[in-house]
């Protein structure tokens, strides 16, 4: 007869054993959080942190905000700017130091110039922005611009609030995109490189032919990743310009924390909240379809 083999109890539970601590984490830390959240949203939780049920009435005072607009447009502009720049500013980092200037020493040093802002703790980097912009005489760019005859400081924060604060969130997150596009780079042999050459490709080709196809998977990921990021992204904004001046910075997050810890509005915020996960949501389906993700999971053919 034949005994169906069955595996030792031990050996069915150890592979348990090894993600039993980190399952345990992520739900204490991350899904439980979550799901009170959402409970949270359907609440008028304030200061005195009682759950009463309010049912959607968090949801309607969010569309009845009159801010609502303006919050969800600051919010876009802001992402979709902060990705473009980023994406365009972390390829052209990434094929200079790795293809033109691979192997030398202006290469690495160059890599560790970037990567020195997102080691920079938060608030002496926001304070370098601060006195960078700074609306007085004392500020570095007004410096500037009394030494080529200025007659008065500009208000910079109050005429360029979104673009600096762009401008900041970039620099000071696109080291990891580059570190993602470096390594992926690195991997691409040598002697492509000298096939193509001997074939006679020019370098434009050899980058849109060979150096940005390699790129695909890094940059879907390094896409989506950055999106959902800079959507739930407001600690910069906070420090920079807390919303200003007149809500023209104030984004979906922002003003989620501020309702939530500036308000004691607990139930409305985590209600405002919850928009950014719907938004967070629907981008990444979208970016998914644009990368055609179906496609690039598809097995290679051999063929014949």
């Amino acid at each position: 007869m034949n005994h169906k083999y069955k595996k030792p109890f031990f050996k069915v539970v150890y592979p348990y054993l090894f993600i039993l601590p980190f399952a345990v984490i992520t739900i204490m830390f991350f899904i439980l959080p979550a799901i009170y959240t959402i409970i949270m949203a359907f609440t008028d939780m304030d200061e005195k942190l009682q759950l009463n049920f309010i049912g959607f009435t968090n949801f309607t005072k969010i569309f009845d905000d009159p801010n609502l607009l303006t919050i969800i447009f600051n919010s876009l502009i802001f992402c979709c700017f902060a990705l473009l720049c980023s994406l365009i500013l972390a390829i052209l980092i990434s094929v200079s130091t790795q293809y033109f200037l691979k192997g030398t020493i202006s290469s690495t040093f160059y890599r560790v110039i970037w990567l020195i802002p997102s080691v920079m703790p938060s608030v002496v980097y926001v304070a370098f922005w601060k006195w960078l912009f700074d609306p007085t005489w004392d500020g570095f760019l007004n410096k500037l611009v009394k030494v080529l005859g200025a007659r008065q400081p500009m208000a910079w924060f109050n005429n360029f609030s979104m673009e600096i604060v762009i401008i900041a969130t970039v620099i000071a997150s696109v080291s990891q995109s580059v570190i993602l596009l470096s390594s992926a780079i690195n991997s691409i042999p040598n002697d492509l490189y000298k096939a193509a050459q001997v074939d006679g490709a020019c370098e434009k080709s050899i980058i849109y032919k060979i150096i940005l196809p390699t790129l695909r998977w890094p940059l879907m990921y390094i896409t989506i990743s950055n999106s959902i990021g800079y959507l739930a992204s407001y600690f910069f904004i906070m420090l920079l310009t807390n919303g200003g001046p007149l809500k023209k910075t104030t984004t979906v997050s922002l003003y989620a924390y501020q309702q939530a810890f500036d308000m004691r509005q607990y139930g409305y915020g985590a209600a405002i909240s919850l928009i950014v996960v719907f938004f967070a949501l629907v981008l990444t389906f979208i970016l998914i379809r644009l990368f055609d993700f179906d496609s690039m999971v598809q097995p290679s053919r051999i063929e014949d």
